[in-house]
């Protein structure tokens, strides 16, 4: 499902391509399987690929002289293939996010577990048992997780013996 900021973006697309609510409905449709931009079918590879479709039909409006290109600084068509370029059939926008930001969540995870006494060895043991030695992106992931579990449990077991009734 979207959230309402990428609901907003969505609409805001359709705006500037001129599409009807009719021809936006379709091409939700179409893409997505769904009339509406708060259905829970609707994902975040959806919303990729309904910009990237909304920005070929905005520059193509462009092209023809029956839509001007916006000058507004937060305009969703900005330059040309923005969309269509930069959101690739592996990854969606969400995901760069996160892979940009696992890096240093893991940082500061290792960092809250070390000032609790657990060093770096015991949070390499940890990397060790829940990647099974794979260095992939999935494999961080699976290492952030079990970093959040087990500080949260560390952190459990600290306070409760510093507050023993």
């Amino acid at each position: 499902m979207l959230s309402r900021p990428q609901q907003i973006l969505l609409k805001r697309g359709q705006r500037e391509a001129g599409l009807s609510d009719d021809d936006y409905r379709d091409a939700l449709e179409m893409i997505a399987g769904c009339r509406s931009s708060t259905s829970s079918n609707l994902i975040d590879r959806h919303l990729d690929q309904l910009l990237a479709y909304f920005e070929a039909i905005h520059w193509r409006a462009v092209d023809a002289g029956t839509l001007q290109p916006s000058c507004k600084a937060n305009a969703v068509f900005q330059q040309r293939n923005y969309w269509a370029s930069k959101n690739t059939r592996q990854e969606t926008s969400r995901d760069r996010f996160t892979d940009l930001n696992l890096g240093r969540s893991i940082a500061d995870l290792e960092l809250n577990l070390s000032a609790l006494g657990f060093g770096k060895g015991y949070c390499n043991g940890i990397r060790v048992k829940s990647t099974s030695g794979r260095n992939d992106l999935h494999a961080l992931h699976l290492y952030r997780a079990a970093l959040e579990r087990t500080l949260r449990a560390k952190s459990k077991q600290v306070l409760s013996a510093e507050n023993p009734f």
